[in-house]
Order: structure tokens, then C-alpha cells, then sequence
């Protein structure tokens, strides 16, 4: 018995209301902690304690305003700002010259270190603190912008070589070969023809090195005083012994995950860039 076009499609359909009903499931799984952060951040104190919460309610600002006016909340976001910009500029230089080493001096070393970095992703941050600590404290560190900064990048440096290395590794040799016979330097090869192709994995790296360096709270609390303190920190203290101020808590935990959701749309365009295909359109 052959199959109409109508079968077909009928038997198509179950699989399809699977697949929906997963992505929705897994869509509303997502989204809920998203929303009850942002909807407590314009609830009255009273309706975020209400249980169930009302899905209706009438908007307000008075935890927002309380963040500006009675904290020192923009501090504490030009803080992380700083951090975490700086952190992820020196770990996308440091870790893309790195692969770029490991691509030009091959050796049966270099090809197995951009593996054998992944080491110091999977050690736990907490073993480090105290020697990290320590270390910057003796040079006078602690307190300042650098300590942070030196921290973060010593965390995620391993992990952004590891990263720009497996798209290094994939560049045609031929290119570098015609850039040298064009007359370019390794270095010249470098910044005109590969750091354009590795648009993809730097655009990966900058999500997810900013992301790990604006919501780091472990070295950020050890290594920060109260003039550069970040907003994990900041927020952080906003719980008590006692009680928890969740107004403020969802108001300073919305405004910090913007900057991260703006990020995440400027670099969407880059993820999905061929790596090569722009070097042979160009």
C-alpha cells in the first residue's frame, strides 16, 4: 500500500508536537526565573511575599529609586563595568596571540597544550583563593581595580587560548603561506587576515569570559574594598542575617543582567558567521 502526500504529512505530526511541546516546556523552564526577578523588582514588598503571587499587579519604581538614592549602586555597576571589560579585552589578546603561537610553532607539545589547558578550567576557584589572595596581597593589590582584574584573567586565560585554538587550528595553512609570499610579517598576517576570520570565536569568547567576570563573586569578595566593590558584591550585601530585602535584591539583579542580554545580541550577528567563509568572499 503506497502513502498519499496527506499520510505523510499526518505522520509528520507527531513528532513536530513533541518537539513544540519540549521547546515550550523547556522555553517556560528558562523564562520563569527570569520573570520573577524582573516582577519583583516592580512589586511592593508585601506582593513579592504573597503566596501565590498575583500574576496582575501595579507596577512601581520605589525599589529602583532606592538603589540610586540611599546606595552607592552606580558604583558598584561602573566597578564590574571596568572589570569586566578589561578582563575580557586582556584574555581575547592574550588568548588569541597564544593560539596563534600554537598554530605557527607546531610541536608534538603545542598540540597537546591547547588540551592540556582545559586543567585550569576544571580546578575548583575556591583552591586558588588563598594563594591568589596572598599574592595580592604582598603586592599591595588587594583593594584596587588590578587585583580583580589579574584574578579573573588567570581564571579565564586557559580556557579563551583553548577556545581560539581549536579555530586557529582549523585555518587553511595556505593562507598564512600567501600572506608571506605577499610580503606580510607572522605579526602583519596576524592582525589583517586571522584575527578577522576568528570573528566567530572571539565573539564566543567576549559572551562567556564578560559573562564569568560580571557575575564572579568569590575573588571579586576577598580581593575589592568598599570603593571597588561589584555588583556581586554589592548585591550581595543586601542579604541580612536575618532578613532579605527582595525588592532590591530583583530590582539590582535586573539592571545587572542587561548589560550581559546586550552583549549576547551584539555579538549574535558574529556567532553565526562562517570562519573561513569571509576570508574566501574576501
Amino acid at each position: 500500500m503506497t502513502r498519499t502526500p496527506r499520510m505523510k504529512a499526518r505522520s509528520k505530526w507527531p513528532p513536530r508536537l513533541a518537539k513544540a511541546f519540549f521547546l515550550l516546556v523547556f522555553g517556560l523552564w528558562t523564562a520563569a526565573p527570569v520573570y520573577i526577578v524582573v516582577s519583583n523588582a516592580f512589586r511592593r514588598t508585601l506582593d513579592i511575599r504573597r503566596m501565590p503571587p498575583a500574576l496582575v499587579f501595579k507596577p512601581i519604581f520605589t525599589h529602583f529609586q532606592r538603589l540610586f538614592e540611599l546606595d552607592d549602586f552606580l558604583r558598584y555597576f561602573v566597578n564590574s563595568l571596568v572589570i569586566s571589560v578589561s578582563v575580557t579585552f586582556v584574555t581575547i589578546a592574550l588568548g588569541t596571540l597564544a593560539a596563534y603561537g600554537l598554530k605557527l610553532f607546531k610541536s608534538r607539545i603545542g598540540e597537546r597544550l591547547s588540551n592540556l589547558l582545559l586543567i585550569g578550567k576544571m580546578v575548583p576557584a575556591i583552591t586558588v583563593l588563598l594563594p591568589m589572595f596572598i599574592l595580592m596581597n604582598r603586592l599591595r593589590l588587594t583593594g584596587t581595580y588590578l587585583g580583580p582584574i589579574l584574578a579573573h584573567s588567570a581564571m579565564g586565560l586557559p580556557f579563551v587560548t583553548w577556545i581560539m585554538a581549536s579555530f586557529v587550528r582549523d585555518i587553511p595553512g595556505e593562507i598564512l603561506d600567501s600572506a608571506t609570499v605577499e610580503g606580510c610579517s607572522r605579526m602583519k598576517a596576524f592582525f589583517r587576515i586571522i584575527f578577522p576570520m576568528l570573528a566567530p570565536a572571539i565573539a564566543s569568547a567576549v559572551i562567556l569570559i564578560m559573562q564569568f567576570s560580571w557575575n564572579e563573586l568569590l575573588f571579586s569578595l576577598q580581593l575589592t574594598n568598599l570603593d571597588t566593590y561589584p555588583l556581586t558584591v554589592g548585591i550581595a550585601r543586601y542579604v541580612g542575617a536575618i532578613s532579605v530585602d527582595w525588592g532590591k535584591c530583583s530590582a539590582a539583579a535586573t539592571i545587572s543582567i542587561a548589560p550581559i542580554i546586550l552583549v549576547g545580541f551584539l555579538m549574535q550577528k558574529y556567532l553565526v558567521t562562517g570562519m573561513t567563509a569571509g576570508a574566501i568572499k574576501g
